[in-house]
């Protein structure tokens, strides 16, 4: 049983704040990526208890540095670095994908550091009409490789968004936001408790659950929060202006489309 892991950190236990508090050089950075770490490792265990012996660890929150790989347990490897893909290293081996320390997508009321892709460049994204955040295109993407994501973990408004996009998944609220800057946390204890629990039971179902699958032509559309972002992605082969901040392409692969306008 192969399983593959996406991390963030804005979903992780106990992480809240600004950016400029837990990424790096910030004065929560450290104690954020022991937060993270904790609960990867949280996951790992469950899905090892249910038989998994294969999993791939992604750094997937900005630079790559969150996972502290003499902490991470040694029997997942770890994919960090500046990387190419979004989900750098998924292809179609995998039995199923986790979501771990996911945040919701840029808007949403209720939500901790809402944001999609980036807080500084983009507003919204839509795929195939549908407004999608990162837990949403990281499903497409494993649906590409026809990999289904049946654990997500994060705030509160992460996972319900998780299960309105992809219903009767795995999830695991670590916390709620009371603003979107600050948010009520479980203890560490309480969480990789319940992350263990979800990750073994989300192994055990992995017949289950369907990869998400988009089907062609797809249509990605992209607001960005500049005029002079959508100007300049808009001189791409394939994009089309739709207003003075908004652009789209179709195509039939996501990962295509990825590489015109994200």
């Amino acid at each position: 049983m192969k399983i593959y892991i996406m991390t963030d950190l804005e979903g992780a236990t106990g992480v809240a704040g600004s950016w400029g508090d837990f990424n790096p050089g910030g004065k929560e950075h450290q104690s954020a990526r022991k937060f993270l770490t904790g609960d990867v490792n949280a996951a790992i265990e469950g899905a090892l208890k249910a038989g998994a012996d294969d999993i791939v660890v992604l750094d997937g929150h900005g630079a790559a540095l969150s996972i502290i790989l003499e902490e991470l347990n040694p029997r997942a490897q770890l994919i960090k670095g500046r990387r190419i893909l979004e989900l750098e290293g998924l292809d179609e081996t995998f039995d199923l994908m986790f979501a771990v320390g996911a945040h919701a997508m840029a808007g949403t009321p209720g939500g901790l550091l809402t944001h999609t892709l980036s807080h500084v460049n983009i507003s919204n994204i839509w795929l195939n009409g549908r407004l999608v955040g990162e837990i949403g295109l990281w499903a497409a993407i494993g649906g590409h490789y026809g990999v289904p994501l049946g654990l997500v973990t994060g705030d509160m408004a992460a996972v319900k968004e998780a299960k309105a996009l992809l219903g009767d998944i795995e999830v695991v609220a670590v916390k709620e936001a009371t603003s979107r800057f600050a948010a009520r946390c479980l203890h560490p204890s309480v969480t990789r408790r319940l992350i263990s629990e979800a990750a073994e039971r989300a192994v055990r179902r992995v017949g289950e659950f369907s990869p998400y699958r988009v089907e062609p032509p797809i249509e990605l559309r992209v607001e960005y929060h500049s005029n002079e972002i959508a100007e300049a992605v808009s001189r791409r082969r394939g994009v089309e202006r739709v207003d003075g901040r908004t652009v789209q392409c179709r195509g039939d692969s996501i990962l295509e489309l990825w590489h015109l306008v994200l």
